[in-house]
């Protein structure tokens, strides 16, 4: 009896960790499920994708690539010439944006929703995001995910990433999906913008210390020698696609 107590609390702590309340839970996984239902409707699929950079102290040509891809996860990029491709979060099941959040939780009253859209909300463990952390104070932080979904074509509109501090949130990266319905029936991605926050020399100074103050410097909106974040982007078209023909 008493083992099978131990497990029931072991259980309830793992949920607990995993979805911030027992409705949290319930919408969650409906909606992860709905974006996987959707996602699986693709067998595999051909496309021609065109990628474009935009980034401070960065010059790339326009780069081509054709991408094939086929359930569940194999992906073959070709491309004749050199360039960036952010493949994270571009050819990767809706699953995986939703793996590694803690505490996940349904916003559906924010006002930047649009109609049919909520946000799944969660604390990601760092190394989930693929960002490459600069010390070990860095990884100590919490960065909030935000997962925007359409509940009508469920498809995911963007995902986010965030440091929160205090009140504030500095922003990590974005990634916003543009999609058209081909054939009737397949929802695709015709366009997805990347965009990379960074910041000048005194974010630079920052990450090579373990400081809690320099945080506190750089979130201080009053500090007058706070300066605005750079925006670094990356546009990837898609285009021709072929889907479930073979």
């Amino acid at each position: 009896m008493k083992s099978i107590s131990k497990c029931f609390i072991l259980f309830c702590l793992i949920c607990a960790d995993e979805y911030a309340s027992d409705n949290d839970r319930i919408r969650c996984e409906y909606i992860i499920e709905q974006t996987n239902i959707n996602f699986k409707k693709l067998k595999n699929y051909e496309v021609d994708i065109s990628v474009e950079l935009d980034i401070p102290g960065i010059r790339m040509p326009k780069s081509e690539y054709k991408v094939s891809f086929k359930q569940p996860n194999q992906i073959d990029i070709v491309s004749e010439d050199f360039g960036i491709l952010p493949k994270a979060g571009l050819f990767e099941s809706p699953e995986e944006n939703f793996n590694n959040l803690e505490d996940k939780k349904i916003i559906d009253d924010d006002d930047s929703l649009k109609e049919n859209e909520v946000i799944v909300e969660g604390y990601a463990i760092f190394d989930s995001l693929k960002f490459v952390s600069p010390n070990e104070y860095f990884k100590m932080l919490e960065p909030i995910v935000e997962v925007r979904v359409d509940t009508l074509k469920w498809v995911v509109n963007s995902v986010s990433a965030n440091i929160e501090r205090r009140r504030d949130r500095i922003p990590l990266f974005e990634i916003t999906n543009t999609y058209q319905t081909f054939d009737n029936q397949y929802v695709m991605p015709v366009k997805s913008i990347a965009k990379y926050y960074v910041k000048d020399k005194k974010l630079s100074n920052w990450l090579n210390k373990d400081s809690d103050n320099y945080l506190d410097q750089i979130t201080n909106q009053k500090d007058s020698n706070l300066e605005a974040i750079v925006e670094g982007s990356i546009e990837v078209n898609y285009s021709n696609y072929i889907i479930n023909k073979k």
